[in-house]
């Protein structure tokens, strides 16, 4: 019965989805705010959220599928049995396997509005870089093109996890793509995809230290997305690549962030 009332709520939620900034929520009774399991492929993190209905946060590259599913295999899971993935950006080294995965034939891939067209084209097209280094890296980044595809969920505003099991919301935050996301868990940690990058050389070194990333299609806008969770009092930050960072070293990287931050948060 349990399962049945899951299923139907999350019926609910898919047919609300992309109509307009208000929609109903589901209940959110039988919630559970889940461990944020980090699985490391090839030249990104996604994220595993562990209920009875499975939720991915990021996808991976189009060449990851082996990679992702031998990171499954020690939890008990296959790929098919993910319910939901949940993009936090459309490029390709995050949303590469979207299209492979919707092929399996369970699992609902959810994107911000924003990021539609480039998963439509299969290409993530030019980066822009924040910094010299980062223009420097430019010319090795990561090959834009992938599979291309629809996604079947898109959020204009949020989208409540409810009804996959898990208490917390997928939040767009334009900056780092236009259509970027992030997924608020119990409001002391988020799934940030490229908001942040952890340590250097793609988190290799001293993934714990949070740093500006090499790319964001509008730094000054991604730059308030961070004040704007640092100010919901998020503790944890789990990235795309390196991580997860703490509180005090993202204020430390942002400082610009942190008056605000104390004053709603009763400081470090």
């Amino acid at each position: 019965m349990a399962t049945f009332r899951t299923r139907l709520a999350a019926l609910a939620t898919l047919l609300s989805i992309g109509v307009g900034p208000a929609w109903a929520a589901p209940d959110a009774a039988g919630t559970a705010s889940p461990e944020v399991l980090t699985l490391r492929l090839r030249m990104s993190n996604v994220h595993l959220l562990k209920t009875a209905t499975p939720v991915l946060v990021d996808a991976g590259g189009p060449g990851d599928m082996p990679a992702l599913v031998e990171a499954l295999a020690p939890h008990g899971l296959k790929v098919e049995d993910i319910a939901l993935v949940v993009l936090t950006h459309g490029h390709s080294d995050h949303a590469g396997l979207g299209a492979a995965i919707q092929r399996l034939g369970r699992a609902k891939v959810a994107a911000g509005a924003g990021d539609v067209p480039m998963l439509q084209r299969g290409d993530h097209g030019e980066l822009t870089p924040t910094n010299l280094t980062a223009r420097l890296l430019a010319r090795f980044a990561v090959d834009p093109r992938f599979p291309p595809f629809e996604p079947d969920l898109v959020v204009r505003s949020e989208l409540d996890l409810a009804p996959w099991g898990v208490a917390g919301k997928a939040i767009v935050l334009p900056g780092h793509t236009p259509g970027s996301m992030a997924v608020v868990l119990d409001g002391e940690r988020a799934i940030v995809g490229d908001m942040l990058l952890g340590g250097y050389l793609g988190g290799a070194v001293r993934p714990d230290r949070a740093g500006r990333h090499y790319f964001h299609a509008d730094e000054p806008r991604n730059d308030r997305n961070i004040e704007a969770l640092l100010q919901r009092g998020v503790r944890t930050f789990h990235l795309g690549h390196g991580g997860p960072v703490g509180r005090d070293s993202v204020i430390e990287a942002f400082p610009h962030a942190a008056p605000s931050t104390r004053d709603a948060a009763g400081g470090r």
